[in-house]
């Protein structure tokens, strides 16, 4: 099946943005788009700066997929569908978000942007039942970090998914500045 053009745009320009940002590394983040009974996700490996409908998989909720090979973190997106009423998942590595996530279970914003709209954000500890774990916190909240890895977003579009990884990295990037000054 062919992806749609709208769906291929914002998946090319949300892509570029994390990477001109410095979200993601060159093939790091994935993102994926409910589609029905689908989804639209980034293959793995994917340069999210640079896609193209070449390294996009249509991906059901039994395994199959179009090629390419989708995303490794698929389970994780499809968890998330199950259990939000996610439209658009985003995963980037945000720098400042995942180093404050080594040291805490939960991140609370000090600046008053993130402690309007993000609150507090969910950090999960990797292992077996991270999935689920995710999926769970993000039922509650707009965005959650993996510790050590990264940040997903869930959203009703790909641009609302952008906002709340960008909204994280800006307030952990304030979190980060407050540490160094208090020094």
């Amino acid at each position: 099946m062919e992806i749609p053009d709208a769906t291929l745009r914002d998946l090319r320009e949300v892509g570029r943005d994390l990477y001109r940002l410095g979200l993601v590394s060159s093939r790091g983040g994935n993102l994926s788009v409910r589609d029905g009974h689908a989804l639209w996700i980034t293959g793995t490996g994917a340069m999210l700066g640079y896609l193209g409908a070449r390294d996009v998989s249509r991906a059901l909720p039994d395994g199959a997929h179009d090629p390419p090979p989708p995303s490794s973190d698929t389970v994780l997106h499809w968890t998330i569908y199950a259990t939000t009423d996610a439209g658009a998942v985003a995963h980037a590595h945000p720098r400042h978000a995942v180093a404050l996530s080594f040291e805490r279970d939960r991140f609370t914003p000090e600046d008053a942007e993130g402690r309007i709209h993000l609150r507090e954000v969910p950090v999960v500890a990797p292992g077996p039942l991270q999935e689920q774990q995710l999926a769970e916190a993000l039922r509650e909240a707009r965005v959650a970090i993996l510790r050590g890895h990264g940040a997903y977003a869930r959203a009703a579009s790909l641009w609302d998914a952008l906002h709340w990884i960008t909204a994280l990295e800006e307030s952990a990037h304030v979190a980060w500045l407050r540490r160094l000054a208090s020094r």
